[in-house]
This record gives C-alpha cells, structure tokens and sequence, in this order.
C-alpha cells in the first residue's frame, strides 16, 4: 500500500549547526573559497549548485531525530560570492541516502530513498527548496522496497523516477508533488532487464529508458522504450548489431528531434553474463557505436574501434604500442577485430557545434602485493603472500564526435592523472562555449583541463593552482575532489583535503572545502 505524506519546514535562520563551522571569517568581503570542518569518519558533504541562486551544501549528522526512525541532516545556503545566508536541519528517515537533484528558476529538488527493508511508513523523499521564501517542503511516499534509482526528473510538479530492482523487472515510479500520490509503471518486457538511462524530450512531452535486455543470463540487446508523459509506453526500439559478434555495452540517447532517433555508446565482441544492479566495475567495450533510427525503421549502425582513436595510441609506451598494432593486423588479416578493451564510465552525450560528443573515463582495478614473515614453531621464516585491492586507477577521459549520419568527425581525450579511488563516479567535466569544448577534472588541488573541437589541432593538458585559504597552507591530501559548471562562466571546485600549515594554530586541518572559478 502507497503511504504518502506532505510537511512544510520553516528555515531557521541565523542558527549555525555545529558541523557546519567554517573559516570564512577570515576571507575577505567576497571569499572564492569555503571550508568546512569535516571528520572523515563521520560526514559526507553533499554540495547542490543553485545556479545565481548560490549553493547549497548538506550532511546527515549522527543525531537523532525527534520522530521515531529519523535522523537529523545540516543544511546550508551560500550565495554566489559565497556569503552564508542561512542555516537549519530537519530530520530525514533513517536509512535515507541522498540519491540526486532536479532544479528550475525557483526549486531545487532533492531526492532521498531507504533501499534497504522498509521500516517507516514511507521510504522516499523528495526535499523542495524554495529561494523565493527561503523554506523547504517535505514530500513523503513509499516506492517498492529494494529499488535502486537511475534516473530523477522534475516535469510538470511531477518527479519521475526509474528504479531497477533485484528482480531485474524496472518500474517507473510518477509522484504527484502536490498531492504526494504515486503511481507505479510496470514496463513489460521479456527477459531480464536494467534501465541504463532516463531522457525526457520536453518538445513532445515523451520519455525514453535505455534498457539491457538478457535472455537465459546472457545479453541479448539494447532497447529503447518511448513513453508518453504518464509513462505509458507508446513504442519500443530494438537495436540490431548488424555484424555478427558485436554486442552493445551501454547506450544514451543522442537526439530525439522530429521523427529521428539518435543513439551512441558502447560495444563490446563478446556477449556479458548478466550483472548485478549494485555491481560497480562495469564490462569492457572496445568501441564507440552510433545508430539512428528514421520512425520505427533503423537505418545505420557504426562501430569505431578504440584502436582507431589517436589518444588511445598516445597512452600507450612504444613497445606496447607496436604489440598492438601488431596484433591489430593479424587480427584484421583474418577478418576478425582485435580490441584495446577498456573499462569505462559513459556520459550523457554532449551537444556542441551540431555535432554529437560522446565521452566516457577509462579505469582499471589496481591491486599491489604484500609479503608478511611469518615464523613456524621451530623459528623458520615462512613469507606469505597476498594481493591488496587499492583502488580504481582512471586512465583516461576518451571523446568522439559524430554527425547526424554516424560519421565520426573527430577524437581526442584528456589523461587523468593521479586518480585512485574507491568509490567509481564520473570525474570528468564538460562544458561548451561557442565553437570551444572543454574538458576538465580537478585533483592534487589543480584544475587540469583540455580545450578541443571540431577544426582543432589537438592541444596539451593545462592546469591551474587553487588559490590557497592560508599563506602557508600545504595541501597534504586530496580526495574526492570535483569540478562542475555553476552558472555562466563560473565553476566551482570541491572535495575534501587534509592540508599542513606550521603557520597557524593546530597545524593541521581536514576540511571539505569548495571554490569558486571564474574560466574566460
């Protein structure tokens, strides 16, 4: 049964939640930078960029809430010169992981779900803000336990939301934000099923998901389904390989204009056994595909081997390199394809000069060994050894841009550099300004970026050094750090450091701090 509720929070201004103390103070009147005290092993900093509106920046605490099953999450509100303008908390269900955001002129939308066995009367949240009146509105509904979301619109005071599940059947999950009703869509679909993405085309009001198929546990195709704005769906689109052995990875819609249907992605020359919908590492594709559809008719599909892009070679050592080619030859000389397979996280594609930019980050599993001695009875060393998992260690951010027809214009790539983490998440950025595509990523306390596009002799990686908060300051530590738009030609770069400074009391800081950029 569908529990749904409706709570409106009144801001709290002026009080200053413990975990949010920071050193602003001592910046001057305009600070491009904010830090915020942080303890590793307790907060996880989310920051929401607000366009002009400012940034908002939040964390579960380790308080309890009033309410049975709840607990208590900070909020703050900056301004776009990073001036506080307010402060309050509010308690969320207990359990509730912060799973993504919408935003328009006046909202932000927040979306919260339990994955986990439903405790409370509901397990999905969606935390309004409003900058006209500086207030939240709290939106309480039960969705299907165990689901986990890949997708969160805002259309229409409708938050819609793709969930795939254990049971790899995908649901659609509609929530009426006025009234908290929700309502639930059941696509059928034979076989066993993961959405990969959810696109709305807001020109004729209809949804597209992106579905792996499998039949019998191993993959069978990618489908795209189209519904229409209640979530019905209205027709579906099978793509066909064409060439024998090629298997599709994963897919994002292109374009949807007019009676046209763009789709580009990755492939692979062998079928993957079916995964898990938790599972993090991914397959491994050898390419780039691009397929359009003409109404229900499919047209052409392209496939552009990884071997064919020049920053794939440059990525390469020299011996390694003429393996490749080597091998690519003997491949090619018996009419099969050799592949430089690569584990990768794909973007959205990009839009820029009327050209379609796919992008996606190549990484690797890394492990080192460890030898321990360890001494039987009689004293006699015995050394054991054991491998450590220490990471994902990104490679490099690999882009192509096609035409309307799935010609590949042109290539290029960005090398990542001192990447290693734990935890897999997109950390290359995009943006495009007239005829120029940026890429950028930010670690080590840099900004690196690469600018590229259509007529462009390839260019080196540049970077900048963040401006430091303290004359003195060394930075010791960087983890996890980003770099997003913001608004017009404005960046923000955030993450968590753990910076030296003999200068200052204490000596020592760990901090999540966030910085304003400004790229012309």
């Amino acid at each position: 049964m569908l529990k749904t509720g409706f709570h409106i929070l009144i801001l709290l201004s002026f009080w200053l939640a413990s975990g949010l103390a920071h050193h602003a103070a001592a910046q001057n009147k305009d600070p491009i930078r904010v830090e915020l005290n942080a303890n590793l092993d307790m907060e996880d900093y989310q920051l929401i960029p607000c366009g002009k509106n400012g940034v908002f920046v939040f964390f579960e605490s380790n308080q309890a809430g009033k309410a049975e099953d709840t607990r208590r999450w900070h909020f703050a509100m900056y301004n776009k010169h990073f001036k506080q303008q307010w402060v309050a908390d509010t308690a969320l269900i207990y359990g509730a992981k912060f799973k993504g955001y919408a935003a328009d002129a006046q909202y932000t939308y927040l979306f919260f779900i339990d994955e986990d066995k439903q405790k409370s009367p509901y397990n999905f949240q969606v935390l309004r803000l409003d900058y006209d009146i500086d207030s939240f509105a709290l939106i309480n509904a039960s969705i299907p336990e165990n689901s986990e979301p890949v997708g969160f619109e805002i259309v229409d005071e409708q938050a819609v939301v793709a969930l795939n599940n254990s049971s790899y059947e995908p649901q659609i999950a509609m929530l009426d934000l006025i009234s908290g009703a929700v309502k639930i869509i059941n696509p059928e679909i034979e076989g066993l099923n993961i959405i990969q993405q959810m696109f709305y085309d807001d020109t004729q009001r209809n949804w597209y998901f992106v579905v792996d198929n499998y039949l019998g546990k191993k993959q069978n195709a990618i489908i795209v389904l189209k519904a229409n704005a209640n979530g019905q769906v209205i027709k579906t689109f099978m793509i066909n390989t064409v060439i024998e052995n090629k298997v599709l990875n994963e897919a994002r819609i292109a374009s949807t204009e007019g009676d046209t249907l763009l789709i580009a992605g990755t492939y692979h020359n062998h079928a993957a056994k079916l995964r898990s919908t938790t599972d993090e590492e991914g397959i491994e594709s050898a390419g780039y595909f691009f397929c359009r559809f003409e109404g229900e008719t499919q047209t052409l599909i392209n496939y552009y081997n990884f071997l064919e892009f020049e920053e794939m070679y440059r990525s390469l050592s020299s011996k390694t390199l003429a393996e490749v080619r080597r091998k690519a030859e003997k491949q090619k000389n018996k009419g099969e394809e050799y592949s430089l397979d690569y584990t990768v996280l794909l973007h959205d594609v990009v839009h820029y000069d009327n050209e379609f930019v796919i992008i996606s980050e190549a990484y690797y599993p890394e492990y080192r060994t460890v030898t321990n001695m360890y001494y039987d009875y009689y004293g006699r060393p015995i050394p054991q050894t054991y491998t450590v998992f220490d990471g994902f260690k990104y490679i490099s951010g690999i882009v192509a841009s096609f035409n309307r027809q799935g010609e590949m214009n042109w290539d290029n790539g960005v090398e990542l550099i001192g990447i290693l983490t734990f935890n897999l998440s997109k950390y290359t950025g995009s943006f495009v300004s007239g005829d120029e595509l940026a890429l950028f990523y930010s670690n080590a306390n840099k900004v690196n970026y690469k600018m590229m596009g259509s007529g462009r002799e390839p260019g080196s990686l540049q970077n900048i050094n963040l401006e430091k908060f303290y004359k003195g300051d060394k930075v010791m530590e960087d983890l996890g750090s980003r770099i997003i738009h913001w608004y017009n030609n404005y960046f923000i770069c955030y993450g968590y450091q753990t910076i030296k400074n003999n200068r200052i009391s204490g000596g020592k800081r760990t901090i999540f701090y966030f910085h304003k950029l400004a790229f012309n």
